[in-house]
């Protein structure tokens, strides 16, 4: 497998954001770890087609999103029983696929998995080392943000493993990982999930403060006057802890409270 030659042969040339596979193995582990038995399929970035050669023998439902015109064709031609749409992942409907396979731009990883989490969409992902890692954090970790929440309310996610930055042409200057995401925000009960994100997102935006705090310093996000939150703020549940303390189940309490008594 020689990504830099195929790309020459192709008279292509890598483009910003774009590292191929060149490892077989690495390209196996991903693709067993999607867990795919004919299932609705998509491949987010096909490139020279290393991922989409092996998905198509797990499934003949197979749709591959590569955003870059060159390599659209090229597995057009090379795979004419796959359904390749030329296009932005991040403009796309998501809503009918079961899984996802995929060696995704790094770049655009943190939008990509929220879009996967609203589909609940099962998939195994080759992300930057980092991101892996923040994906799976406590809370009360120094890291542990809105995303890391976000992300465990969503899925249950694991970090399989690294993948060295040499496995790739060209090599990225950070190393990256292999994660898996099963799908289950039900276990959650969350009723009103708008609410939940929307006071989520804005309490994170002062993660470090106190939940009492956070809410006041949070009130133009919130819509809400600073002496109407004043008088309520330590009622709310957990209101001593700091955000960055609060797992997927405590910030649900906060964001009922916060919908009965302030909305």
């Amino acid at each position: 497998m020689n990504p830099e030659q195929e790309l020459r042969d192709l008279g292509l040339r890598p483009g910003k954001g774009q590292n191929f596979l060149k490892s077989e193995h690495i390209i196996e582990a991903l693709v067993e770890a999607g867990e795919i038995n004919g299932e609705k399929t998509l491949e987010i970035g096909g490139g020279l087609g290393a991922i989409t050669e092996k998905l198509q023998g797990k499934t003949d439902d197979l749709t591959v999103v590569e955003m870059d015109s060159g390599l659209a064709q090229h597995l057009k031609n090379e795979f004419p029983s796959v359904n390749v749409e030329e296009g932005d992942i991040l403009e796309k409907d998501l809503s009918e696929f079961e899984r996802c396979v995929s060696n995704i731009p790094f770049e655009i990883s943190s939008d990509i998995i929220e879009m996967l989490g609203e589909n609940q969409i099962q998939s195994s992902l080759i992300v930057q080392d980092a991101l892996a890692d923040k994906i799976v954090l406590d809370p009360g970790d120094p890291d542990y943000g809105y995303f890391s929440m976000i992300v465990n309310y969503y899925f249950v996610p694991v970090k399989l493993r690294t993948v060295k930055a040499y496995n790739f042409h060209p090599a990225p200057e950070v190393d990256a990982a292999i994660i898996k995401l099963y799908p289950n925000k039900d276990r959650y009960d969350i009723n009103d999930e708008e609410n939940f994100l929307h006071v989520s997102k804005a309490l994170f935006t002062h993660k470090r403060k106190k939940l009492r705090n956070a809410l006041v310093d949070s009130r133009n996000i919130l819509g809400l006057e600073k002496d109407q939150l004043k008088e309520v703020r330590d009622d709310a549940p957990h209101s001593e802890k700091r955000v960055i303390e609060l797992d997927v189940r405590k910030m649900a309490e906060v964001s009922e409270w916060f919908k009965a008594n302030l909305c």
